[in-house]
């Protein structure tokens, strides 16, 4: 039964790869030290590029969405490695979901807090995203439409993911009925929120970034 231990484990991993932190060094600096000090791909595309920021938010997607297929694959996994290894294996039954949701959690909390980067890294929406998408890629597709919406509106990416992260909940819980799973989105989007309590503060004293203001000449 050690198997999906060492799972959680890589989904932690997983979630904490540098993944802007490295594209700012490949381009010469260090992006915590500059704008919002996120490694997240909104504060690369600011300081790096187009280019960076959407590479950046294509790998922690599948970050997200890798640990969650990881642990949902778990018993082929372990039963491939039997094979080739000759050791006997115990299938997850009652517990998977369980798990899946925990490989979920560690690879949100992984981007958030990084073990490379001295536990500071990005706000995980991408990570989400590429999760939620695994676990119901109909509420995801619903959620990322909401942050379309409102990113057409307020040209905010902060309040964008904020509205996303507050509707999807309430996409899971409507769409999936599953218990465990849109118990776990609830938290996890809480969590996300949570991080952005920075954000929030600027949005409040209008100071918060905005693709619209940085148009203006």
């Amino acid at each position: 039964m050690w198997f999906p231990y060492l799972l959680l484990a890589i989904a932690y991993l997983l979630g904490s790869f540098p993944t802007g932190y490295l594209v700012g060094r490949m381009a010469g600096i260090d992006i915590r030290e500059l704008g919002s000090g996120s490694t997240g791909a909104t504060n690369v595309w600011r300081n790096v590029g187009k280019l960076a920021g959407i590479t950046v938010f294509v790998t922690d997607f599948a970050k997200g969405a890798i640990a969650i297929y990881m642990m949902q694959s778990a018993n082929y996994l372990q039963a491939l490695l039997a094979s080739t290894f000759g050791y006997t294996q115990t299938t997850i039954t009652n517990n998977l979901s369980l798990f899946v949701i925990g490989a979920g959690m560690l690879a949100l909390i992984g981007h958030s807090r990084p073990v490379w980067l001295g536990f500071k890294g990005g706000k995980s929406v991408a990570t989400g995203v590429g999760i939620l998408c695994m676990l119901n890629w109909i509420a995801a597709i619903a959620a990322f439409s909401i942050w379309l919406a409102t990113m057409a509106i307020w040209r905010t990416v902060s309040i964008s993911s904020i509205a996303a992260a507050a509707a999807a909940p309430v996409l899971m819980w409507t769409l999936q009925g599953d218990i465990i799973y849109s118990s776990f989105v609830t938290v996890g989007c809480i969590f996300i929120i949570w991080l952005h309590r920075s954000n929030i503060e600027r949005i409040l004293n209008g100071t918060e970034f905005s693709f619209k203001t940085e148009s203006k000449p």
